[in-house]
């Protein structure tokens, strides 16, 4: 049987995809972002009135123009997640590096839709929980689609199992310190320890990623980006545990370098592989 080349249509077809993948992948990444932003905002700034009904302590317009820049930002998300399962659908099968952040984008963007009414007020510790760590494998998915279209993988690197194991613990640090933050507001404070064990372990596990990764030239930015922001929000935490006070300018410094912290561990899922000595 004849075997026949590509056709350039169809290239030039494949070369258009991606560059729809990658312009999805950054601009939902973006949204992620000003999501957490603005939901970590507005939880910090909530403090608990005598009668039990929460109150913002930032001046009403502002809090207004945060809630709308969530609420948009949010719609956008989900017409996105929209326009990912649509490709899925369409081109179905998609190639396998894409399949994983398309259905994490979409399955991330329906829990968050499902919570959405019940996150006002941060009452329910689960529900914030859920809401940061919902936010964050958005965050993380978008960019791993964005990956994928930008460096035109048609197949799976394999994954280090260390460096998944970290993954997994850096989503439990971020879960500890949502629900660390969410008890503060009840004036529950032991749990901050609970946020201080899983740190150690996170930073154990990354920073022996990061070190075994470090002389892998296609990720040489992202290492030295990561492990930077990583000693800079440790230094962050450990100011804020050694204050009397909590300075909301500070906790939200700290609370917003886990998510470019996330988007640092993208790459060395997505380039090269581990260097071995």
């Amino acid at each position: 049987m004849k075997m026949t080349e590509a056709s350039p249509a169809g290239v030039r077809e494949s070369d258009s995809l991606r560059r729809w993948l990658q312009r999805i992948g950054t601009f939902g990444a973006i949204l992620a972002l000003v999501i957490l932003g603005a939901s970590m905002l507005l939880r910090l700034t909530i403090i608990f009135g005598v009668d039990g009904h929460t109150i913002s302590t930032l001046p009403p317009s502002l809090e207004n123009a945060i809630r709308l820049a969530h609420r948009l930002a949010a719609a956008a998300v989900g017409l996105l997640a929209l326009c990912v399962a649509a490709i899925g659908w369409k081109r179905r099968p998609l190639s396998s590096p894409f399949i994983a952040p398309a259905v994490w984008i979409v399955v991330s963007t329906v829990m968050l839709a499902i919570i959405g009414p019940l996150t006002p007020g941060y009452r329910l510790i689960t529900v914030t929980v859920a809401n940061v760590v919902g936010g964050m494998v958005l965050l993380m998915a978008f960019w791993s689609l964005r990956e994928a279209a930008l460096n035109k993988l048609s197949t799976c690197n394999p994954v280090n199992p260390l460096l998944s194991i970290a993954i997994l613990a850096f989503l439990a640090h971020i879960a500890a310190g949502a629900a660390a933050s969410a008890f503060a507001m009840h004036d529950v404070r032991w749990f901050a320890f609970v946020h201080i064990g899983t740190a150690t372990l996170a930073t154990m596990l990354v920073g022996a990623i990061l070190w075994d990764r470090r002389r892998d030239a296609t990720i040489a930015r992202w290492t030295v980006a990561a492990a930077g922001l990583m000693v800079l929000q440790l230094a962050l935490g450990f100011a804020l545990m050694w204050l009397g006070t909590r300075p909301t300018w500070l906790a939200y410094l700290h609370g917003m370098l886990s998510p470019l912290l996330a988007i640092t561990l993208v790459p060395l899922a997505n380039r090269g592989s581990p260097t071995r000595e």
